[in-house]
């Protein structure tokens, strides 16, 4: 697979790559917006509706406005969703299918994401089922979904079961990712966010030795700093989604990097703790376990822990949340029949799945409060 680049005036980075056989345009940076009406039409000739959620236009709605004033065949009056994981929800699925349907969507038509990772969600699942399926574009407003989830293809609403339990993959065609959107961010969520960009960063020889430079910048939310990590993040899992869009071989369970300690870390704090500041954590469980089981140098390790340490700030654990995080290790999706597998490293850029225990991804949770 290979992923195309090619020169864009200004600030923004583009690349393209295919996934599933679905052709998949890429734009990161300031003035990336500015792209999106005429991307449209060459996408679906036909009406195209927009999703988003009441906060999200509040904060960011003029910019989008300005940019596809002269977008055609558009409806200028979006669709909302609630905030948060209360859109992704099967009453609500149904309510956007409903409204889609209502506004005349088409099979030439598709649908516009502008959001974050709920909207990007729902947007996507509502349109892989709409008519079938219809055109997905998604603009990412946090830096969690800039940095990973808008670009994937992964769908889903939550069942009473548990989050992300129907879903399906439907691939956006263009994901457009223009940084001012992210200014309006608290530090929290910014600093959330990074989180997969750390992600990326370990599992990519290049973007890890380019990190050390970047932190600096990413913390005072320098433009081209933010850009170029931005970008080598989605570069980096556009690399394994190519070659495994729909997780039937096996690739993609590295993008699961320090995320199953992640995932009990959020159940045990009842989901008080951001995605992006468990992820922080998992990234530095992976990073002790690793070197416990004498994969990663030791030295490396350390140099790898102050990095993230530096970048993320993770912040600190309570009591109840560390006592009681290894009760959810079992609840991991990526555990079968022989047990719970994780995602180790012998070094930035060489992930390796491995079969683990509960009881050493309970013990390699690092003591202190980031």
């Amino acid at each position: 697979m290979t992923v195309r680049s090619r020169p864009e005036p200004g600030a923004v980075r583009a690349f393209r790559f295919v996934a599933a056989g679905v052709p998949c345009r890429v734009a990161v940076g300031e003035g990336a917006l500015e792209r999106l009406a005429g991307a449209l039409p060459r996408i679906a000739p036909g009406r195209w509706l927009v999703v988003s959620s009441a906060p999200v236009l509040a904060a960011q709605g003029e910019r989008l406005r300005a940019a596809l004033a002269r977008a055609r065949n558009l409806d200028p009056d979006p669709l909302l969703v609630p905030d948060g994981e209360r859109a992704k929800s099967w009453t609500e699925l149904g309510r956007l299918l409903s409204g889609m349907a209502a506004r005349g969507l088409a099979r030439d038509g598709g649908i516009v994401a502008f959001g974050g990772g709920t909207v990007g969600d729902a947007t996507g699942l509502a349109a892989s089922l709409a008519l079938r399926g219809v055109p997905v574009v998604q603009v990412p407003t946090t830096l969690l979904a800039a940095a990973d989830s808008a670009l994937g293809g992964k769908t889903a609403v939550n069942l009473a079961a548990g989050k992300n339990l129907a879903g399906t993959f439907h691939h956006p065609r263009f994901v457009c990712v223009d940084t001012r959107l992210l200014d309006t961010l608290s530090e929290r969520d910014f600093r959330s966010g990074l989180a997969e960009v750390a992600k990326c960063a370990l599992l990519s020889v290049r973007f890890w030795r380019r990190l050390p430079r970047l932190v600096e910048g990413l913390g005072s939310r320098a433009p081209h700093p933010l850009a170029e990590a931005i970008a080598s993040s989605l570069r980096l899992k556009a690399s394994i989604v190519a070659l495994d869009p729909d997780e039937a071989r096996g690739l993609r369970h590295v993008l699961n990097l320090g995320h199953t300690v992640a995932h009990a870390l959020e159940g045990a704090s009842g989901y008080r703790l951001r995605h992006g500041e468990a992820v922080a954590w998992g990234l530095l469980a992976a990073l002790r376990l690793s070197t416990a089981r004498g994969r990663l140098p030791e030295p490396l390790s350390k140099d790898a822990d102050a990095t993230l340490r530096e970048l993320l700030a993770p912040p600190p654990l309570s009591p109840g949340v560390r006592r009681g995080f290894p009760r959810f290790l079992p609840l991991d999706k990526k555990r079968d029949r022989a047990g719970l597998r994780d995602v180790l490293l012998d070094a930035p850029g060489r992930p390796r799945l491995a079969r683990v225990t509960e009881e050493e991804l309970a013990a390699s949770l690092p003591s202190g409060d980031g």
